[in-house]
């Protein structure tokens, strides 16, 4: 009898270990080691070239904070990596290298021949010249899926997260890869960004991104860091009205019909209307140089007042105005398009645009 107990509880031992054994490799399964990652990222054809990485044109923080870390994150791994920016940086951006100690990526604007990774878009309209000619063999992007067009396997992330920088963080985690305190910082301003200090349109993955880079980056109070931005987006010192309405400022083609939309800021209403006023101006302007169907501009109002309009809108020529009438109802009392919500380029008025000229 006790033999027969004996063998029972050897038995069960053994299904125990068998058990845990088999706990043990499906969690090793579903958590791969980072030379996973890394192998998936070596395996595309990188060639003898240097890897640009760039973001759209008119660069805003989180297109050149994620071109900064990214690069940084390729040369890493053995990838010979290269951040570079459209076109010199905005004032918020200045205001956060400075802060930090660090110089802006180099200007390219000719993609021709060369080869790249990008990020924070995936349009032709958004890259700089010359992109359809060159060697696209990455895209890091937290929009809808572009245009960009690729015959050759190449390594693609896109998701709905706030900021792609999120995704760049999510990238240095699964290869394992230390994030350096000065590449943390950038893609923290990044992700302060896109998100407005982490108030709109945050994911889960966000939030892990920011809770990680706030360590890495040590920063001591994130806050400070975005007011100390946002007052410098604000001031747009030492710029004229063409700098302002270019200054963040995307193309887009839908079903043949081709427009822009800019956004800036202001403080107060009388302020988001004097905008408004100015950048009407230089839409009617420029409208037969920048060569588009529309131009849209959308103002929105840093003030603290929480009784005052959060977002004026403006169109021109009158076709566009048109959509925006569809869209969003005629104007007020005043003769502007006021909204009490704060609206977001990316997450409300291109969706909405997007469905009207469908």
């Amino acid at each position: 009898m006790k033999t027969m107990r004996r063998s029972i509880s050897i038995i069960m031992l053994l299904m125990m270990l068998a058990l845990a054994a088999g706990h043990a490799l499906a969690e090793t399964e579903a958590r791969p080691d980072g030379s996973i990652y890394r192998d998936l990222l070596l395996s595309v054809d990188y060639g003898d070239q240097v890897t640009y990485v760039i973001g759209h044109k008119s660069p805003d923080s989180d297109t050149v904070g994620s071109a900064m870390a990214y690069a940084y994150l390729l040369d890493s791994i053995g990838i010979s990596a290269e951040a570079v920016v459209s076109a010199p940086v905005n004032s918020e951006t200045r205001y956060a290298l400075e802060t930090f100690g660090l110089e802006a990526p180099p200007v390219m604007d000719d993609a021709a021949g060369k080869q790249f990774v990008l990020v924070d878009h995936s349009r032709y309209t958004q890259a700089i010249d010359g992109m359809e000619d060159a060697r696209i063999v990455g895209i890091v992007d937290h929009h809808g899926i572009g245009d960009v067009a690729v015959d050759a396997q190449i390594s693609v992330r896109c998701a709905h997260v706030g900021a792609t920088a999120s995704l760049v963080y999510m990238a240095y985690r699964e290869c394992e890869v230390d994030i350096p305190t000065d590449m943390a910082r950038v893609m923290l301003m990044s992700l302060l960004s896109d998100t407005r200090n982490m108030t709109m349109n945050i994911s889960a993955a966000d939030r892990a991104a920011y809770e990680g880079l706030v360590q890495a980056a040590q920063i001591e109070d994130p806050d400070a860091l975005y007011r100390g931005m946002e007052e410098a987006s604000i001031s747009y010192a030492g710029m004229d009205d063409w700098e302002i309405f270019r200054s963040d400022y995307k193309e887009y083609d839908v079903e043949g019909a081709t427009f822009a939309v800019a956004c800036v800021n202001a403080v107060g209403t009388d302020a988001m209307k004097d905008m408004s006023d100015r950048m009407l101006a230089q839409m009617e302007e420029h409208y037969g140089e920048i060569g588009l169907d529309m131009l849209f501009v959308l103002i929105e109002n840093k003030s603290e007042d929480e009784g005052e309009p959060r977002t004026c809108m403006a169109a021109f020529p009158e076709e566009a105005e048109m959509i925006l009438e569809k869209v969003y109802g005629g104007k007020d009392a005043s003769g502007y398009y006021l909204f009490e919500e704060a609206f977001m380029r990316k997450r409300d008025l291109i969706p909405a645009l997007m469905d009207a000229l469908a």
